[in-house]
């Protein structure tokens, strides 16, 4: 048996540089810290970035997927579709308006929202009158599909967008894994009527906190950016005089000027983070090829995989160990994982409150057994890859 690491390795860690610090520093020197000018500056790289015409900088991906639905005007008369496996956050914002989730199952292969899933998904659980798709269960009209980016993969956004366009269905995606995915040479990004970004701790790249929404729906995101801040109608920043209006009941959404500030040198260093976390990857996968029972992740043949995490999974009658020991036994060697995701339809609330059945979702299930999440960010050192490649061979082969 290996010895354990003196110190624990968690699976993700964000890398805060230098220049980070230091321009972070300069905006606490500047006396404006709330939002404003540095914002502005990063939802305008961003946005050059990923080549949308409008970027809304947040202070969360859930406050952006909640914004997008609200612009959209969701109502309680309304059903969302999306995946069973996903982050709470992606159905919680759907109950915000007191709407119907509608669950897909996944793929079993990269566990993703598939034009399949979907399509199968309309045809058992709603009715198409050849205007309006309704929920079967409720009746209500299913107005949007918000199709996940699952750790790195993209879904089949071209096959998704021709299903939305024949049963009228607005696109939101849910991109908090898919910086700076490629799909079919387009970024993430641009695909839908509407993409939602994190730059949560563990992302790609990290504000601490926060989120970026996508658009090319001009009057959409001008709508967001007031929503954002209380629904008044100018930002604090360009607001020469005292004089302001609230044009709707808005929210307290904005992203600050030190989030942003960290979020400007991220951008800058992103493809050197993306380069190091698929450096890594292609390390496991050659070290990992050979244990049997177990599944790697590959490249995402149409188009960039983001490497956001690294997801394996054990098939418990071939393996040396199941998941949960697997885990455990990491655990021992002081090698940290995370798990992507518990199912929707396994938490309480969403059981309860819509009665959905785990049954419905086998290829959810099987995932949720399965796989597990190993390190991989950006900052891991060749002693950190070795120690979880170390451990992983010693545990299963």
């Amino acid at each position: 048996m290996l010895t354990s690491r003196k110190t624990f390795l968690p699976f993700a860690l964000p890398s805060i540089s230098e220049d980070a610090i230091e321009e972070v520093a300069g905006v606490l020197r500047s006396g404006w810290v709330t939002s404003g000018p540095k914002v502005k500056q990063f939802e305008m790289e961003f946005g050059d970035f990923v080549r949308a015409p409008h970027s809304i900088a947040v202070n969360s991906a859930t406050a952006g997927l909640h914004l997008a639905l609200e612009a959209i005007g969701l109502t309680e008369e309304d059903a969302v579709i999306t995946t069973s496996i996903t982050f709470t956050a992606t159905t919680e914002v759907i109950c915000y308006f007191h709407a119907e989730p509608i669950l897909t199952d996944v793929d079993p292969i990269h566990n993703l929202l598939t034009p399949a899933t979907l399509q199968e998904t309309i045809e058992s659980k709603c009715k198409w009158d050849g205007k309006v798709l309704r929920s079967v269960k409720t009746k209500k009209q299913v107005k949007a599909v918000i199709p996940v980016h699952l750790a790195g993969y993209t879904c089949n956004m071209e096959e998704i967008l021709s299903i939305a366009k024949k049963y009228n269905l607005i696109v939101i995606e849910d991109a908090a894994h898919a910086f700076p995915a490629v799909h079919k040479n387009k970024m993430i990004g641009t695909w839908g009527d509407y993409t939602v970004f994190s730059f949560y701790a563990t992302k790609g790249i990290t504000t601490g906190e926060g989120g970026m929404i996508t658009t090319s729906h001009a009057e959409a995101a001008e709508r967001m950016r007031k929503m954002r801040l209380h629904g008044i109608n100018r930002d604090a920043f360009n607001r020469p005089g005292w004089y302001y209006e609230v044009v709707d009941a808005g929210y307290k959404y904005n992203m600050t000027d030190i989030q942003a500030a960290l979020g400007v040198v991220q951008l800058k260093e992103s493809h050197a983070f993306w380069e190091r976390r698929t450096e890594i990857a292609k390390h496991y996968n050659e070290e990992f090829k050979s244990i049997k029972g177990l599944t790697l992740p590959k490249e995402d043949k149409d188009g960039q995989h983001s490497w956001h995490l690294y997801r394996v999974e054990l098939d418990p009658k071939v393996a040396k160990l199941g998941r949960d020991s697997f885990v455990e036994e990491l655990k021992d060697r002081n090698i940290g994982t995370s798990l992507h995701f518990i199912p929707i339809f396994e938490h309480p609330y969403y059981k309860k409150t819509f009665g959905f059945k785990r049954e419905e979702y086998p290829n959810a299930c099987r995932m949720y057994d399965r796989t597990i999440s190993l390190p991989l960010f950006a900052g891991m050192t060749e002693n950190d890859e070795k120690d979880v490649i170390d451990a992983v061979k010693d545990l299963l082969l």
